[in-house]
């Protein structure tokens, strides 16, 4: 465990403790790389209001309009709107 001290001023010190940087999910197409990115495709019945919310790289995400997408949904996204972007 790392500790970092920290003067705040008036004589007072801070000290602040942790295990380091939290390493965040692999993405879930390739499972190499860290995700950057949640697909934004919304769910329906009865997770509707809800979005998938696979884990992203950047290399794996579609993005489709203002959406990041799994390749799953942006496949079906893209069939949904004529396979235009």
């Amino acid at each position: 465990m790392t500790c970092t001290h920290t003067d705040v001023g008036n004589g007072v010190t801070v000290t602040t403790c942790s295990r380091g940087r939290r390493r965040r999910a692999p993405c879930s197409v390739c499972g190499r790389r860290e995700h950057e990115l949640l697909c934004d495709y919304p769910l329906r019945g009865a997770k509707v209001g809800q979005t998938c919310s696979r884990t992203l790289c950047r290399k794996c995400a579609v993005r489709v309009g203002e959406q990041d997408l799994c390749p799953a949904h942006g496949k079906a996204a893209q069939g949904e709107s004529g396979g235009s972007q």
